[in-house]
C-alpha cells in the first residue's frame, strides 16, 4: 500500500472516532505510531497539546527513523506532507520556520532546496527564534546553503558569538575546534553548559569533546562523551564513542560487535552511521574474489547515507563501481563523480577524477586536463591539489620540462595546511637543493619531522638517515625510525630495517639474520626493489635462510630486469663463474656492460677486467681506458688490477715503477694486496726498504690476503725485513698452502722433509711435494724425482724418479735439464 493511501486511511479513521491520541509523548515515538502522530498534530494545530506534539514529532528527531525505509515515492509523499504541515504550523509557532528550512536540505538529495530552505529560516530570524541566524550562518558556510559566500558567514558568526549570542558561540565552535583557534574554543563555550535548553547542552559536550581530541587528552574526552550521552542525550557522542571503540579494535570481529550501536544512530538520522557499517561489513567481505550479491549490503548502506546527502557514501559508492571488480559498472562510476563534482562541489570526487584523466585507466589520459583540475582546487586552497600540481611541475607533464622552482612553490604552500606528503617535499627539495639553492639539510630537517609527527612514512626514513648524519651518528635513533617507516607499511623502509638487523648497527646485543630476512622478504613482497636485491644476498649467503641458488638467480633477474646495478653486476659474475647457473660469458659481458653504462662503478670496473683479460673479446687499451675510470670513482680493485698490470708488465710495456702509485691509492681506500710490500722488497717505483715490506705483508696478511700471506711467510723463512724465523714461516705455508697455494705447498713440503721450523715428517712432505709438483711446480717435481731416487719418505723408484726429473725438465728447470741430457747420453 502506498504511504499516501495508508494515511487517507489513517485521517478517516481519526475523523470518524474522533478519539484523544494516548501517547507517552516524553518518550521517543516510535516508526511504528510516528505517522498516527503526524496526522494527529495535523488536525490539532491550533490545539494546545500541538507544542508538545511538535516537540516529539521533529525537535527529538524521530521523523527521520519514520522515513529512512520507505521507497521514493512514499518518502516524496512523506517530506511533502512534513513541510506543507509545518507551514501551517509556523504561523502559530515562528520555531517551525526552522524547522521547515531544515527539512529543505536535511532530507534526501532529490528534493533538497536550498532558495526555500534560506527563504524559511529568514522568515525565523524575521520572526525573532533565536537561533534561526546562527544555523543560517553555519549551513552557508558549510556550504549547505548557497545565499551568502562561506567567508562572510563565517565573519557574522564570529560577529554573533563575540556578542555573547549562545548560538551563535555553539556554531562558531564547531567551526573554530578544527583550526588554530582551538584553544579559545573551551573557554568560550562555558557558558553553554549552564543553558536549561538540552540542544545548547549537547552542542558544549559535542565540541567540548573536539577541545579534547586537538588536545589529545583520551581521558578528559572519553570523560566528556560519556557525560554527554548521560546529561544530554547526545547521539554525536555515542557515534564519537563508538568511533574511538572501533579504531581500539583488534579484530574485525570486534568491529562487527559495534554495529548495533551504528545501527541505532543510523536510524536517528545519522548517515555517517551508515557509513561506518558499510565500511566494516566490506572489510569482512576482504580482498577475496566475491560475487556481486555479497555486496549487497554495503551498497544499501553506502546508497542510502548517499541519499541523504552523504556525499563521502557516494564518493565510496563510485570507487566500488570503478574498482570493485564484481560491482564493476564504470559508466555509473564516472557518473557518480561527475554528480558530486558538479552538484555538490564535494573535493574527493573532483580529485579522484583529476587521478582518472592523470592515469588515463578509465578515460583518455589528459594531463593537460588533470592539472587545470587541480589548478581549479588549489584555487580554493585545496592542499592536496597543491601536492599534485607539485608532483606534475617535478615530473613534466604533457612534454613540458620539469619546473623544480614552481614545483618547490606549490609543495611549500600545501605544506601551510600541514599536509604530511607537502611537508616532506618541501624537506627533500630543501635537503638536495633540487630547486636549484644549495642543499640545506638543517633546513630541510624541521619539515621532516612535522610530517613524522603524521606519521608520514618517507618522513620518519628521512628521519632516520638524518639521524645516521649526526656529528655522532645515533644507529639506535635511526632504527627506530626506520622501523616506525616499515610498520606502516613503507616498503624502502623494511630495506633499511633488514640491513640494520643483519648487521646490529643499532647494537641490539647481536645481528639477526632471520629477521633481516623477514624484513627483505616482506619489502621485496612490496616489489621493493633494494629488497629484491637483498633477498638475493640472503639464498645466496644463506643469511637468515638456507642457501638456495635458484631462487637467488631469480630475484637477481627480477632485480636486473628493473636495472638494480648491483643485480646486474651479481648476475654478470654468476654467469662468468657458472655460480647457480649455466657459464656463459657472453652473458656475463652483456649484464656487466648493462651496469656499467648505468654508471656503477664496480660494473666499470669488471667490465674493464674482461677487456684486458679477453673474456670474451679482448682490447687492451678499452679495457685500461674503464680501469682507469673505475680508479678516478675509486673503485679499489680497479686500482690494484692496474698496479698488477704495470708491475707484473702484462704486456712488457716496462713501466713497473707506475704500479706503485696505484697500489697505494687502493691501500688509502683501505683495500691492501702484497703488491705495496713487493714494491718495497724488490724498490720497484720506490726505494728498496725490506722492513716495510714486511710490514705490509703483515697488514695485508692479517686481512686475509693469501698472497701476502704468502710473502710474509717468505720473508721469515729468508729473513726479509725481519729475522728468520722457520717456525713462523711454516705457520703462515701451512696456512696458504691449505687454500691450494701451489708455492707454498712447495716450502711446506722442504721444511717437512727438512726438519726446518718444524719436525721432520718425510712422509708429510713428500705428500705435499707431490700436491706441488702435480700442480706443475718445477723446483718440487725436481725435488720429488730425487725422494724417489734416494728413497726419501717414499720407496726408491728409478722409473718414477726420471718420469719426474723429465717434467721438471720441461718446466724449464735448468738442474734437471742437464740430468736428464745426461740419462739420455
Amino acid at each position: 500500500m502506498k504511504l499516501s493511501e495508508e494515511y487517507s486511511i489513517k485521517v478517516a479513521a481519526l475523523q470518524s472516532a474522533e478519539h484523544q491520541l494516548t501517547v507517552d509523548l516524553s518518550k521517543p515515538i516510535t516508526p511504528d505510531i510516528w505517522l498516527d502522530v503526524l496526522i494527529y498534530f495535523e488536525h490539532n494545530l491550533q490545539q494546545p497539546s500541538a507544542a508538545a506534539l511538535y516537540d516529539a514529532l521533529f525537535e527529538k528527531g524521530t521523523d527521520f527513523a519514520a522515513n529512512v525505509y520507505l521507497n521514493e515515492e512514499d518518502y516524496t509523499f512523506f517530506i511533502d506532507k512534513i513541510r506543507t504541515i509545518l507551514e501551517r504550523y509556523a504561523a502559530i509557532n515562528p520555531h517551525a520556520w526552522v524547522e521547515l528550512g531544515l527539512q529543505y536540505i536535511l532530507c534526501r538529495r532529490h528534493v533538497v532546496d536550498k532558495e526555500k530552505a534560506s527563504l524559511y529560516l529568514k522568515r525565523g530570524i524575521d520572526a525573532g527564534v533565536e537561533w534561526a541566524r546562527p544555523l543560517y550562518l553555519y549551513y552557508n558556510y558549510l556550504g549547505m546553503l548557497a545565499a551568502i559566500d562561506r567567508d562572510s558567514a563565517k565573519a557574522e558568526l564570529d560577529e554573533l558569538a563575540l556578542g555573547g549570542d549562545r548560538w551563535g558561540i555553539a556554531c562558531a565552535a564547531h567551526i573554530d575546534v578544527w583550526t588554530d583557534k582551538y584553544e579559545e574554543v573551551f573557554d568560550r563555550i562555558q557558558v553553554l553548559k549552564q543553558s536549561p535548553e538540552r540542544k545548547l547542552l549537547r552542542h558544549y559536550y559535542e565540541a567540548l569533546q573536539f577541545y579534547y581530541a586537538r588536545k589529545e587528552d583520551r581521558g578528559k574526552r572519553l570523560e566528556t562523551l560519556e557525560e554527554g550521552i548521560a546529561m544530554a542525550e547526545s547521539r554525536y557522542c555515542r557515534f564519537v564513542l563508538n568511533e574511538i571503540k572501533r579504531a581500539e579494535a583488534t579484530s574485525l570481529i570486534e568491529q562487527e560487535l559495534l554495529i548495533p550501536e551504528y545501527q541505532e544512530l543510523f536510524e536517528y538520522g545519522m548517515m555517517d552511521a551508515a557509513v561506518q557499517i558499510a565500511l566494516i561489513k566490506l572489510q569482512v567481505l576482504g580482498n577475496e574474489n566475491r560475487e556481486k550479491q555479497d555486496f549487497e549490503e554495503p551498497l544499501w548502506y553506502l546508497q542510502k547515507a548517499y541519499d541523504y546527502n552523504n556525499n563521502y557514501a557516494g564518493y565510496r559508492l563510485a570507487c566500488l563501481y570503478l574498482y570493485q571488480n564484481a560491482l564493476q559498472d564504470i559508466e555509473k562510476g564516472l557518473s557518480l563523480l561527475h554528480l558530486l563534482d558538479e552538484k555538490d562541489n564535494y573535493v574527493e570526487a573532483q580529485v579522484e577524477l583529476a587521478e582518472i584523466l592523470l592515469e588515463g585507466q578509465f578515460l583518455p589520459r589528459n594531463e593537460t586536463s588533470a592539472f587545470q583540475r587541480f589548478s581549479a582546487m588549489a584555487e580554493k586552497n585545496i592542499a592536496y591539489a597543491k601536492l599534485r600540481l607539485g608532483n606534475m611541475l617535478e615530473s613534466g607533464y604533457e612534454g613540458l620540462a620539469p619546473d623544480y622552482k614552481a614545483a618547490f612553490d606549490y609543495y611549500q604552500d600545501a605544506a601551510k595546511d600541514k599536509l604530511p606528503q607537502a611537508l616532506y617535499q618541501v624537506g627533500r627539495f630543501l635537503k638536495y637543493g633540487i630547486h636549484n639553492d644549495a642543499p640545506d639539510l638543517a633546513a630541510a630537517l624541521p619539515y621532516f619531522e612535522e610530517a613524522a609527527v603524521y606519521n608520514n612514512a618517507t618522513a620518519l626514513t628521512e628521519m632516520g638517515l638524518a639521524a645516521e648524519l649526526k656529528s655522532e651518528p645515533d644507529y639506535k635513533l635511526a632504527f627506530d625510525y626506520f622501523s616506525r617507516a616499515a610498520d606502516l607499511g613503507y616498503p624502502y623502509a623494511y630495506y633499511l630495517k633488514g640491513i640494520y638487523l643483519e648487521n646490529d648497527y643499532h647494537q641490539s646485543g647481536a645481528p639477526q639474520p632471520k629477521a633481516a630476512f623477514t624484513a627483505f622478504e616482506t619489502g621485496a613482497g612490496m616489489q621493493e626493489l633494494n629488497s629484491i636485491y637483498e633477498l638475493a644476498r640472503c639464498y645466496r649467503g644463506g643469511i637468515g635462510t638456507e642457501i638456495n641458488l635458484d631462487r637467488m638467480i631469480a630475484l637477481y633477474q627480477q632485480a636486473a630486469e628493473r636495472n638494480h646495478v648491483q643485480a646486474l653486476t651479481d648476475l654478470g659474475l654468476c654467469y662468468e663463474y657458472g655460480y647457480g647457473l649455466n657459464q656463459d660469458t657472453f652473458k656475463a659481458q652483456e649484464n656487466i656492460k648493462k651496469a656499467a653504462d648505468l654508471g656503477f662503478p664496480y660494473a666499470i670496473y669488471v667490465l674493464g677486467r674482461y677487456y684486458l683479460t679477453g673474456l670474451v673479446q679482448q682490447d687492451v687499451a678499452h679495457g685500461l681506458q674503464l680501469l682507469e675510470e673505475a680508479a678516478q670513482k675509486n673503485v679499489a680493485e680497479a686500482l690494484v688490477l692496474l698496479g698488477d698490470y704495470f708491475f707484473f708488465d702484462y704486456d712488457q710495456r716496462e713501466e713497473y715503477d707506475k704500479g706503485f702509485d696505484y697500489y697505494m691509492r687502493a691501500e688509502k681506500l683501505g683495500y691492501l694486496t702484497e703488491g705495496i710490500g713487493m714494491c718495497y722488497e724488490f724498490g720497484i717505483g720506490v726505494e728498496a726498504q725490506p722492513a716495510k715490506a714486511f710490514g705490509y705483508y703483515t697488514q695485508a696478511a692479517e686481512r686475509g690476503n693469501q698472497q701476502a700471506s704468502y710473502r710474509l711467510a717468505r720473508c721469515y723463512y729468508f729473513g726479509i725485513g725481519t729475522e728468520i724465523d722457520k717456525a713462523a714461516a711454516y705457520g703462515y705455508f701451512m696456512e696458504v698452502a691449505q687454500q691450494g697455494n701451489v708455492y707454498a705447498a712447495y716450502f711446506v713440503a722442504v721444511q717437512l722433509l727438512e726438519g726446518d721450523g718444524v719436525q721432520m715428517d718425510l712422509q708429510d712432505g713428500v705428500e705435499w711435494l707431490t700436491k706441488a709438483a702435480e700442480a706443475d711446480h718445477a723446483d718440487a717435481q725436481y725435488k720429488l724425482a730425487n725422494c724417489y731416487l734416494m728413497g726419501d719418505g717414499v720407496e726408491e723408484n728409478e722409473d718414477l724418479a726420471l718420469e719426474w726429473f723429465e717434467r721438471a725438465a720441461a718446466n724449464g728447470h735448468e738442474d734437471a735439464i742437464r740430468l736428464t741430457k745426461k740419462t739420455r747420453k
